[in-house]
This record gives C-alpha cells, sequence and structure tokens, in this order.
C-alpha cells in the first residue's frame, strides 16, 4: 500500500482518537510560528473532506498530530528557509525523544516480556542456526527499550507520521554538526526505529496480539541511512564508524541502502556505496559482522557477499567467508552460494581458487541452490568433478544455453538490488510532497483496487483503521466499544474492519447488525467489476500480505455465510462465482467450502462430486463435513464413517453437540477466550454443530447412524 496512504488514513485515526480522548497528545502549538497557513487550510480542508471528519477545518488545525504531520513534510519543502526547517525539526526531534524516553521508562522487564529464553532467539535471531555458539548477540533489552513504543498508540503515531521525514532530514543535515556530535546520537535514536519498522511492527503485532499500521516498505524503511550515505559532506569512514556504533541492534538492516548504492548507474554513487560495504567488513570482527548480516534481508546478505568476493582477494579471503556463511541455517544458504558463485565467474577468479570453492560446496546438502552454484562453476571452469552438473542434467545433457539461462537466473538477485535502489531513490524523491498527498486524498474516499510493484496484484484501496478500534476497545466498556464501532460502520462504510469486528462483539441490535452486513457484503462483491474491467489477468494480494484485502475478503465470507444461513443459495452462489476467480489459492478454502454447501444443499451432485475431489483427511472440518453428508447420501456407509470419525480425533464432541445431548457451559467459553484448546474444540464442534444439524437430521436414518459412530469412535478412541 501506497506509504502516504497509510500516514493519511493513520492521521485520521489519531485525530479521531485526540478528540474523543481515547489518546491523549500534546498540541505541538510552538509549530504554529513556523508552518504554511495556507498549505495548513488546505490540507485540513481535504483530511476533513477526504475522511468525512466531523471537526471544523480550524480545529484539526490546532491538534498536535496534524501539526506534527504536515511539519514533518514541509522539512523537505524547497520554498521554506533552512533556517525555518531548522527550528521546526528541533521541535518534532524535542518531543519524539520525550515519547521514546516515555517508552523507555514503561518498558518491562524481559522476563515478563517472554515466557522462556528460546523466544528470544526465535524472534530475534530467526537466522541463526546455532544460537548457543559463541556469537555475540544484542542484549535483548538494548533492543526492545528502541522498538517498546510500538506497544502504545501515543508512541507509535507519531513516529510513523513524521519519524522517516525527521530522521532523513537530519541525515541531510548532520554534517552541520559532525557524526560524534550529540545532534549525532539524537538521529541514532530515532533512526534506529524508523530502519527496524519493517521488521519489528510484524514481530510486535504477533507478540502483542494486535495490529500495527505499517507504513514503511522494506525500501522506504532505508531512507534515513541512504540519505546519510548520498550526503557528499558526510566521509564515508564516519558512516562506517556509525554503523559500528549500532551493530548490537537486531533487526536492522543497516547495510540494505548501501548495497542497493552498488548497482547503482553513477560510477560516484557505486564507489560511495563500495567504500562503506568494505569498510564494515574491514572493520567489523566476524562475530559482529555475522550478527548484522543476520538482521538483514537475503538481498542485503546476497549483495554483500557478492560484492566482497569482487572486491578482495579471495584465497585470502576465503576462510572469513566460511565463518560468515556458518552460521546461516541451510535454508538460508542457497541465494548466498549463489551470490558468492557468480561473482567469482564476473571476476574470472582462478581456476584454484574456484575448486577450493567447490570443495567447500560439497560438505553442504545438495540444495538447489547449492547444486546450481556448483554446476555453474564446473561449467564455466570445465571441471572433471560432475557431482553437480549430474544433478542438473535435462534429459541427459546439457548445453550452453542451459548454462546461459540458470546464470542470468542466479544473477536475478543483483537486477533486484538495482530495482530496490531505484525504488529508495524514487521514494526520497517523493518524500514531503504536498501535491501527492492532496491527490491520495482527492481519491482516498471511493474505494478502488491498487498496484504498487506488480500491476495486475491489486489490494483494496482502503488502509484498516486498527488503531482506532484498539483504542475503542481498550477503555473495556463493551457497550461503549459497541455503540462506537456501531458509529463507525456507518461514518466509515467502505473500512470494513468495523462491520468484521461488530460481527463478533455480543450486541443485542444483531437485527441491525446483519442489516448492516447484507449492505456491506452487497456493496464489497460489486467492487469486483473493478477488477473485471482491468486487462490482463489481475487478482488480489493476499491476505496475508495485505490487511485491507484481509479485511474485504473476511467482509464477502461473513456475507455468503450470511446469505447460506438464510438459504438464499442462489446470491450465495452469484458471490463465490463473482469473487473466486481474483482470489489467491492460499485464501480460497472458505469461498471453496461455502461453494460446497451451497452445491449440496442445491442438489447440485455434479458440481459438488468435482468440487469434493479436492478435499482429503487435511481438510478443515467444515468441509469434511461436506464430504461425509454426500458419502452417506451416495450410501458408501463405510467411507463416511471413516471420514465422520476423523472429524471427531479433532472435535470429539461434534456427534454428542449434533445430537443435542450435551453442549458446552459458560465455563468452556471463558476458557476458551482464555486459549484453551480443549474449551476452543468445544466451542469450534458447537458451531459445527449448529450449522449442519437439519443436514443430518434430513437424511434418512441420519441421527441413528451418526449414535451409531459415535459408539464406534468411543471404542476405538
Amino acid at each position: 500500500m501506497n506509504r502516504e496512504t497509510v500516514k493519511l488514513t493513520l492521521l485520521a485515526e489519531a485525530l479521531e482518537m485526540n478528540w474523543k480522548s481515547y489518546t491523549v497528545f500534546e498540541p505541538l502549538s510552538e509549530l504554529d510560528a513556523f508552518l504554511d497557513r495556507e498549505k495548513a487550510v488546505r490540507l485540513a480542508e481535504a483530511m476533513k473532506s477526504g475522511f468525512l471528519l466531523d471537526e471544523s477545518v480550524e480545529e484539526i488545525m490546532n491538534d498536535g498530530f496534524f501539526r506534527g504531520y504536515l511539519a514533518g513534510m514541509l522539512l523537505f519543502d524547497d520554498s521554506l528557509s533552512d533556517e525555518r526547517k531548522e527550528m521546526m525539526a528541533s521541535i518534532l526531534l524535542e518531543n519524539l525523544l520525550s515519547l521514546l524516553k516515555d517508552a523507555d521508562d514503561s518498558l518491562p522487564s524481559t522476563d515478563k516480556f517472554y515466557r522462556k529464553q528460546d523466544d528470544n532467539d526465535e524472534k530475534f535471531f530467526a537466522l541463526s542456526a546455532k544460537p548457543d555458539t559463541d556469537s555475540p548477540k544484542s542484549k535483548l533489552s538494548e533492543n526492545l527499550t528502541r522498538f517498546w513504543f510500538y506497544a502504545k498508540d501515543s508512541y507509535y503515531i507519531p513516529l510513523i507520521l513524521w519519524g522517516n521525514e525527521l530522521a532523513s532530514f537530519l541525515s541531510e543535515n548532520i554534517h552541520k554538526y559532525g557524526l560524534k556530535s550529540e545532534a549525532a546520537e539524537n538521529l541514532k535514536k530515532i533512526m534506529l526505529p524508523i530502519e527496524a519498522s519493517y521488521t519489528m511492527i510484524e514481530i510486535f503485532g504477533s507478540i502483542l496480539d494486535f495490529q500495527i499500521p505499517r507504513a514503511e516498505s522494506d525500501t522506504s524503511s532505508q531512507l534515513p541511512m541512504l540519505t546519510l550515505i548520498m550526503n557528499e559532506n558526510v566521509s564515508t569512514k564516519d558512516i562506517v564508524e556509525l554503523i559500528k556504533g549500532i551493530t548490537q541492534f537486531a533487526a536492522v538492516d543497516f547495510l540494505y541502502a548501501a548495497v542497493a548504492m552498488t548497482r547503482s548507474d553513477i560510477a560516484e554513487e557505486r564507489e560511495r556505496a563500495r567504500e562503506i560495504v568494505c569498510g564494515v567488513f574491514d572493520s567489523l570482527e566476524d562475530p559482529i559482522l555475522s550478527l548484522v548480516l543476520n538482521a538483514a534481508n537475503l538481498l542485503t546478505i546476497n549483495g554483500f557477499l557478492h560484492e566482497i568476493v569482487l572486491q578482495y582477494d579471495f584465497a585470502k579471503l576465503f576462510d572469513r567467508l566460511k565463518s560468515l556463511l556458518g552460521p546461516l541455517e541451510e535454508g538460508f544458504l542457497d541465494s548466498p552460494m549463489l551470490a558468492v558463485s557468480t561473482a567469482l565467474i564476473e571476476k574470472r577468479e582462478s581456476r584454484e581458487n574456484v575448486e577450493m570453492f567447490m570443495e567447500y560446496l560439497k560438505t553442504f546438502e545438495h540444495t538447489f541452490g547449492v547444486t546450481t552454484a556448483g554446476f555453474l562453476l564446473s561449467r564455466k571452469y570445465e571441471l572433471e568433478d560432475e557431482s553437480f552438473s549430474a544433478e542438473i542434467k535435462r534429459g541427459g545433457s546439457t548445453d550452453e544455453s542451459d548454462y546461459d539461462l540458470i546464470l542470468i537466473l542466479a544473477k536475478d538477485f543483483l537486477d533486484d538490488l538495482e530495482i530496490a535502489y531505484q525504488d529508495m531513490v524514487n521514494e526520497y524523491d517523493r518524500m514531503g510532497d504536498l501535491e501527492d498527498v492532496f491527490s491520495e486524498l482527492e481519491e482516498i474516499m471511493e474505494p478502488c483496487f491498487v498496484s504498487e510493484d506488480d500491476p495486475d496484484e491489486l489490494e483494496y484501496s482502503r488502509v484498516p483503521m486498527y488503531t482506532l478500534i484498539n483504542a475503542v476497545m481498550r477503555n473495556n466498556d463493551l457497550d461503549d466499544a459497541i455503540e462506537a464501532i456501531e458509529a463507525y460502520c456507518d461514518k466509515y462504510i467502505f473500512n470494513f474492519e468495523f462491520m468484521n469486528t461488530l460481527l463478533f462483539m455480543p450486541t443485542r441490535k444483531m437485527d441491525k447488525v446483519m442489516e448492516n452486513l447484507q449492505f456491506s457484503g452487497e456493496m464489497a462483491v460489486d467492487f469486483v467489476d473493478d477488477i473485471a474491467d482491468r486487462e490482463g489477468e489481475a487478482y488480489l494480494m493476499s491476505k496475508r500480505d495485505s490487511p485491507s484485502n484481509r479485511e474485504y475478503l473476511s467482509l464477502i465470507e461473513n456475507y455468503i455465510e450470511k446469505l447460506i444461513q438464510d438459504k438464499n443459495y442462489r446470491e450465495a452462489l452469484r458471490a463465490i462465482e463473482a469473487v473466486d476467480p481474483y482470489v489467491s489459492p492460499e485464501d480460497a478454502d472458505n469461498l471453496y467450502t461455502s461453494n460446497m454447501i451451497v452445491r449440496w444443499r442445491t442438489k447440485d451432485n455434479e458440481n459438488l462430486e468435482l468440487l469434493l475431489e479436492a478435499i482429503d483427511e487435511e481438510s478443515e472440518p467444515k468441509a469434511l463435513m461436506v464430504k461425509a453428508l454426500f458419502t452417506y447420501f451416495n450410501k458408501e456407509i463405510d467411507a463416511a464413517e471413516g471420514i465422520m470419525i476423523g472429524i471427531l480425533q479433532e472435535l470429539p464432541d461434534l456427534i454428542q453437540y449434533l445430537l443435542k445431548n450435551d453442549e458446552p457451559d459458560e465455563e468452556d467459553f471463558d476458557r476458551a477466550e482464555d486459549g484453551e484448546i480443549r474449551c476452543q474444540k468445544k466451542i469450534n464442534a458447537k458451531l459445527l454443530a449448529e450449522e449442519f444439524r437439519e443436514d443430518w437430521f434430513k437424511l434418512k436414518n441420519g441421527k441413528e447412524w451418526l449414535k451409531r459412530v459415535q459408539k464406534v469412535f468411543d471404542e476405538v478412541s
């Protein structure tokens, strides 16, 4: 999702939260003397119109979140004097440093934060294969003090709204103070959480069990470091020293911008980037360098290794290279081995050194990457050892075209790095572009499907307002929360997360909720026309990768389930057939199961048989239930019994609930909510029984047969 769209949505949420006292933030009134009044009015009017805000333009302009966001944008406004921008930056910096200090002071002990020490390695050192070795690790407490602000919206909202702009502006001007000054220390404090935001937001979201807006991409999160590297008034030696001073922090890809810049088409930029890469390699001891690479993405690792192989004497480099590759899990070795092998080929390394590396390759499991690396080297150097070539031959032989094609594919990461660098530059060029913001706000009310990188990979354009939902819920006043969510359903009708949230709240106005679901569901399904009208093979980005698609598709799934519950099978099938062609396979299960239910209940046996071919014992219980019903209907009694026994192994109370012999009590519901697996299974069995009881009771002797299956299950279990 466009980073400015995410930030504008978060600003709208922040304004709403501040007015409703869901969170309290200072007005930052000292910024008023430096803000451009005309631009402030225009932005406030655009926000009010774009998000249907209730407050007046003047009230919006007096809000601290609004002032901070606008000030961050104006740091890159060429019409303002440097002095004016530096004063705004000073105010924003003081505010963020204060928030970071508050976050530090509120940090819980690491014992409370994690239940066991192994969790620390899993979250912060995921690429390390040997967490119990002597390789140094950053202290968990040092990392948490930098990242704990993601636990509280009053901390992370300012950081997301203007932290990147502020850190990039400071990087652009740090030469005025020097990299050993207090200003440089403050820059590092702000830069660290920005650089880590792409990975840390996901980590903290999973730990704290709530959604945090992700405005920054893997490339835009690099803008503070990129700006520092591009600042020609700062020496590469000083940048290397700065990186050395922050290597203790995990989850920060310090080298990504420099490594990506080695693929620049400008010679001076390439040389500057190489000086930094080589400076880091020369300055850091291997265990520390392993830690830095451990925090990096694979593009950084591959580009770094490729560059040092190109720049150094391989015979002298080899032992260090092995120590850097050693801590990586075998699953992460494929592309680094390809990076090294392609660099050896590119620099025309000596045959002796290549044979030395080939012997090293043989010590690893022959995975795809290791085998391909060995094949490329053996073909290029015409080595007698055919152990790798034999594994990759097609049709018993390989020709020169195979080698050329495989080499091109093996070097794909270099093209990816070039694209990443261009993305960083483009994002920097757009930083502070208010005209881009106004364009976003003009279109933000009209929902559509947008694409960022791949024009065929689409994302629903409304960013979910999770921060506002979290703020509403944390007051622990259920009636007030339900009332607020209902109001937001009416106000933000295209933000389906409010409807999805309301469906799981125990409101007494369920008829009204179902009415809203009908309205929202019909609208969401109709939006699919926007995809159908596009050229090419457009499809929806997965729920896992797109929060907005998660809410959009979840709303449609809930709507289809309502239609099935209402026995409106014709409309349910229309919705399924409209949406299904554009859903990625990993998100298709719910629609697929609903399709089977509709086919079963409308006696469309021909299509149902086709659908059931994809159902096996690993499928979800609801899909297996349909298969059991249809199998029993076709008088394949033994097969149906086997399917039901399989379901009972997962949900042992199911038949008792189907027969109404038992049901979960209030305590079961409470324990299920607390995460007790056995009670959660009881609740799942209850829901499944309620949905399919009528289906079983309509079948001839269905009730008696279920009793016999229960008896068999009791005997075998």
